[in-house]
This record gives C-alpha cells, sequence and structure tokens, in this order.
C-alpha cells in the first residue's frame, strides 16, 4: 500500500495525518520480513523517534488504521492480535507455536467451498473467513530433536 494513498484515505476520511501515524505507517511498510506486529512490537519500532508515546496512543491509531482498512488483524495463539498491511490479496498464515514466526500461504484452501449453500442453509451471511495453521518452522523442529 502506497504512502501517498494512505495519506488521501485519512484526508478524505477526516483524520490528521501526526507524525506518529506516519511513524506507525512506516513500521508497517518498512517491515520487509512480512511478520505480522503486536502493538507492543509496533511500540517498539518507532519509540525510538517517539519516546513519550505510548502504548494507549499506539491502541488508538491501531484502530483507526483498521476501521480504514489500512491494516488487517490476525488473532492469532493466547488470544494475542497482531497485525499485518492490507495487501489486497487474500492469504492465509503459518504460525510456528514455539518461536512465533508466521509464513503467509498465497492460496485460499476453501477456494471450492460452496459459499452461497452455507450462507442460503444457515441463513448467515459471510463477509469473510481466516484460515491459520499452527505447527512447528524448520528451526525449531530441528531444535526440538
Amino acid at each position: 500500500m502506497k504512502e501517498d494513498y494512505v495519506i488521501e484515505l485519512f484526508r478524505k476520511n477526516g483524520y490528521k495525518i501526526t507524525p506518529q501515524r506516519q511513524e506507525i505507517l512506516k513500521a508497517f511498510t518498512g517491515n520487509h520480513d512480512n511478520h505480522p506486529l503486536s502493538a507492543e512490537e509496533v511500540h517498539q519500532k518507532i519509540i525510538e523517534s517517539y519516546p513519550n508515546i505510548g502504548i494507549d496512543t499506539i491502541y488508538r491509531n491501531l484502530i483507526v488504521f483498521l476501521n480504514l482498512g489500512i491494516i488487517n488483524k490476525l488473532n492469532f495463539r493466547e488470544g494475542k492480535s497482531r497485525y499485518e498491511l492490507n495487501s489486497g490479496k487474500h492469504h492465509h498464515h503459518l504460525v510456528c507455536l514455539k518461536c512465533g514466526i508466521t509464513e503467509e500461504i498465497d492460496y485460499c484452501p476453501f477456494k471450492t467451498l460452496d459459499w452461497e449453500k452455507i450462507e442460503e442453509e444457515k441463513k448467515f451471511e459471510i463477509k469473510k473467513h481466516s484460515f491459520e495453521l499452527f505447527g512447528y518452522c524448520e528451526l525449531c523442529r530441528e531444535k526440538k530433536h
């Protein structure tokens, strides 16, 4: 997601582009390993530039970013949320139970599912779905033996 687009999105929706919001955005756009970030990790990434920024400010801004569709919220294990830049492409994740590393799966195993049939039978309007596979990455498996 391009920074110019995000700035315009903020403005169109009546939000100011504060330096803190720009730093939060940079935490995601500069996250080249594509590892979803916790609020605490976002906080750690920007605390050098803004030592007085509190974790509450991070959470409030993450909600704004979520509401604008800039980031996605992922709920993995232990009820801890992680966030990733909205790439616009549908994907799922592999999550290591030991080190927590995540890896994207670029295809959807539910592609052939009859979504309309489920909606009709259950009288339920489906808007999105998520799918994560939990296990052990190669490095953690090697350390287990």
